[in-house]
Formats: C-alpha cells, structure tokens, sequence
C-alpha cells in the first residue's frame, strides 16, 4: 500500500458546500447566510451517523476562515483551508466531547477563546458529540453561548439531540440533518467508482447502500474493503461474501417455507443460515425489509418506496403468495418483536429458529365481518338427535336456522354420487390432517364432528358443538374444497348440529338402617 494512501472517506471528504450530498436543505441555507452576512454565533448539528454533521461543520469553518472575509468562494488549495482539512490550524479548536466532556476542559475553553485568531478572522470552536458533556460542563458553557466574543462561532454536532439540554439548543441555530437515502448512496458511490475506474453492478450497489442503513461514511468504508479484495471489477459474489451480507435468496426460501408450510424446507434454510454464520441481527433487520416489499407488492407502484433495483423488483413481482396485507403484517410483527428483544438472548439462533417454527403453524387471516356474514355451508339441527352420554355436561340451546336456506336447498337438482358413505369414512382421518395442517383451528372442530349420511350429492357432518363462532368455521369454503379435491366429488356439505346431550346424574342411594346394624352386627336398643 502506498505511503500516501487515504481511505476514501477522507479522500472524497467535499471541500465545498456544493460537493455535500443529501443535505440540500441545509448547505443551501448556509450559502444564503454567507452571501446575506447573517451568520448565528452558535450552529448545532443533530443527525445520525455519517451524513456529513463533522464535514459540513470543517466546511462552515472554511468559509468562515478561509479568505479575507467571510465567504463561500474560498480557494481549497490555500494554505489556511488545508491546515483546518489537516486539523493544524490554530484558529479551528475541535473538541470530542466524549473524551473532554468535563467541567475542567470546559472552563479552559473559556479561557482559550478569550485570545484574538492569529491569522484567520475568527475562532472557530467545533464540539463533537455534545451530549456527552456533563451537567456541569452544560452549565459552565451556558453563558458563554448566550453572549460569546465577537470573534469566536460555536458548531455542535450530536448524534443523541435529545440528551442535550433546551437551554443550550435555545441559544444555537438548529440544523437537523437527515439520513442518507439508498439512491444517493448509489448515485455518490458510483461517480466515486468512475473517477476510480472500477466497475461495478446495481446489485451490487443496492448491497452496499442497504448494508450502510443511511451513512455515507459507512457505505465508504464498505467500498473500500471490497476495493481491497478486487480493484477493478466489483461483482454481487464478493460483496456477499466480503460484507457477510445476507442474500435476498435466504429471504425468499424462509418465505415459501412458511407459505407453503414445508417444514422440511424450512429445516434447510435454517441449516443454510447456520453454515454460513449470518448475523441474526442482520438476517431479522433484512426480514423485516422483505416482507415491508411484499407488502408493497398490494399497492400500485408500491416497491417504487423500497428504493430496490429494477432486477431485484422483478423478482418479487413474480412470486405468488396468496397471503393478504394482514398475514403480511402479522408476520412482520412477529419478527419485529423478536429483533427488539434478541440481544437479551445468549443463544439468538435458537430463539430465531423457533419462532420461524412457530410462523410455520398461523393459519392465514379471515375478515371477521365477511366471515360471520358467509352462509356457504348450510348449518340445520338434526332431525333426529342421536342420544350420547357426556359426564357433566349441560345440554345447549338448538342453533336456530334459516329457513331461506332450506327452500334454496330444495330448488338445487343434485346428481347422484358415486361415493358411498364408507368410501367417505374411509378418507375421513387424512382430510381433517389435511385440512388441520392448512387450518389448525378448523381441523380441531372437525376432529369432534361424526360423518353422517350421504344423501344423493349432500354430505352430513354431525358437530356437537353449537357455538356460533365453531359453526362459521365449519361452514368455510375451505372445508368443502378440501373435502371434495381429497375424494375427487362435487359434494354440497351440510353440517347437522346436535346438541340435545344427556347429563348424567349422580345416583342417591337412600341409606337403609336395617343394612348398617346387620352389617357390624350391632343391635337396635329402640
């Protein structure tokens, strides 16, 4: 490596205002106090991490110190420009307040700025990470804020604004700076590459961008430990591999898994996952993105929000899961939920793999109101109850029908079937596993009911149970779909409820005097 290598977050550090990406908002209103000659004696910077609150505040410095007067048009190749880039100048203090965040270093700082500049027009303090300073520090820099020298201008940047106290954000002008968007990341990595001759794909630099969640200085540091590894063509392999990245694969083979309820599928992947040694946190926080995408999928132009290549998007256009937008959303909760909770856990594969096992069981979500409303399934009381004992059971109220649906029956030409009732009692046990493998809580109901006659076309189920709520989901499409597609029938299901049971009574025997004195050979002294 060469003797003057700079790493390229240095290197592509702007030396003006209009080199700074993403932050419009706020270079713009600078330039404009620089030409209007309004500039505040103290700026605080509040943004996340590596979006430009250091850089721009060097900028701020520059312009401030790098020419006669104040002014934007300063020449970045002067010798005071480049001191302040170095760090050097005299007239520019940078303070980080995580490792000077005392009362001492505060009071000498007051002491500092106390001194003209010795060649620039003003002094220049630059606090980073502010809210690390202490109480007291806060309170010792608190009226010098309110009426610093006229020579000196304060920038604070912080990445925790709401540690930092209200008195001192009063007293600052207050810029905030926003996260970095994936497509700027992309559109400043690739000029980047450009000047560097290296070639690169949009997948690849959709990995990159989503691998920086935002930060220009992280998306930097990302490139250059690939440039590392190849320096003149940058393919999806070796960003894979080199950042630990997560393939959208992984994303796509965990989801069929669960929509198909494969468990042995699952099985794989999470073996896959394991081999590899993907980060949890990493693999949850892209989780959760992939199924934000397939939600999107539900809306027109929706994945245009998820900022994802052209590539990428045809692939999520293509898939064909039935699942509703609130199957999706309860399946991100559940992930989002464990993400938040996952480094509580020593072991954070296993409780990553039980709760895909978990996933695999929820049945996919019925609309409540159209659910209660359906009427596909007739629900009548039988005819003839057939009497059975249960311990301890109260008899229920028969289930009211409609009697519309009865006259709509008979206006209904069935066909004979070809299945006789054994055929059907035959098949019973693998149809409620089928239909308890697709709904759980169907298959549970349908385990207590009894097949009972096959009249021409219409299949009996005797149910015991006359709740409501059990009734609508016996009566659900599925039932009769599964039932038919396992027999190869056109069957009409009628579900018969009977609910007159017996209670069992306890039997009192009255006790008999005779019976006691024979039976401990007493005698009646009467």
């Amino acid at each position: 490596m060469s003797k003057n290598y700079q790493i390229l977050a240095l290197k592509w550090r702007p030396k003006h205002f209009k080199d700074v990406v993403g932050q419009d908002h706020i270079t713009e209103t600078l330039q404009k106090a620089f030409e209007k000659n309004r500039i505040a004696q103290a700026f605080l910077f509040a943004g996340p991490r590596g979006v430009g609150k250091t850089t721009t505040a060097r900028l701020l410095a520059m312009s401030l110190n790098g020419s006669d007067t104040p002014s934007i048009d300063y020449d970045a190749e002067s010798d005071t420009v480049k001191e302040i880039i170095e760090g050097r100048s005299m007239d520019v203090i940078e303070i980080d307040g995580a490792s000077n965040r005392g009362i001492d270093e505060i009071r000498e700082l007051r002491e500092n700025i106390k001194f003209m500049p010795l060649s620039g027009k003003f002094k220049v303090v630059i606090i980073d990470e502010v809210h690390m300073l202490t109480v007291q520090a806060f309170n010792a820099l608190l009226k010098t804020l309110e009426e610093p020298p006229t020579h000196v201008k304060f920038i604070m940047a912080t990445t925790d604004i709401h540690k930092v106290p209200q008195t001192i954000i009063s007293r600052c002008q207050r810029f905030d700076f926003l996260p970095m968007t994936n497509t700027i990341i992309k559109d400043r990595l690739k000029h980047i590459l450009k000047v560097e001759s290296v070639k690169i794909d949009d997948t690849s630099l959709d990995l990159i961008a989503s691998k920086s969640e935002g930060s220009m200085r992280d998306a930097l540091g990302f490139l250059d430990q690939v440039l590392v590894f190849s320096d003149k063509k940058i393919t999806n392999k070796i960003v894979i591999d080199l950042l630990g990245i997560v393939p959208t694969e992984i994303y796509f083979n965990i989801t069929d898994a669960l929509h198909d309820k494969d468990g042995d599928s699952l099985i794989s992947v999470i073996q896959k996952i394991r081999d590899k040694g993907y980060i949890i946190e990493d693999l949850l926080k892209g989780l959760i993105s992939h199924f934000r995408n397939l939600s999107l999928l539900h809306y027109n132009n929706g994945l245009g929000l998820a900022g994802i290549s052209p590539e990428i998007a045809k692939v999520y256009k293509s898939v064909s899961y039935d699942w509703t937008l609130k199957d999706l959303v309860r399946l991100s909760t559940n992930i989002s939920e464990l993400y938040s909770s996952i480094k509580q856990f020593s072991d954070q594969y296993l409780i990553f793999e039980m709760t895909l096992i978990k996933l695999l069981q929820f049945d996919k979500s019925i609309d409540i109101e159209s659910f209660l409303n359906s009427n596909t399934i007739e629900s009548v009381p039988v005819e003839k109850p057939v009497k059975k004992s249960i311990p301890t059971v109260k008899s229920a109220p028969k289930v009211q029908v409609d009697k519309s649906e009865e006259k709509e029956e008979k206006k209904i030409k069935s066909k004979p079937s070809k299945l006789s009732i054994e055929d059907v009692k035959d098949s019973w046990d693998k149809i409620v596993k089928k239909i308890s493998k697709e709904r759980g809580s169907i298959g549970v109901l349908l385990e207590s009911c009894i097949v009972g006659d096959l009249k021409g076309n219409t299949l009996e189920l005797i149910s015991y149970d006359s709740n409501e709520f059990s009734q609508k989901l016996l009566q659900d499409p599925f039932v009769a779909s599964t039932i038919n597609s396992a027999l190869s029938s056109s069957l009409k299901i009628k579900i018969v409820v009977d609910t007159d049971v017996e209670k069992i009574e306890e039997v009192k025997e009255e006790i008999n005097q005779n019976d006691i004195v024979e039976l401990f050979d007493g005698k009646d002294l009467a």
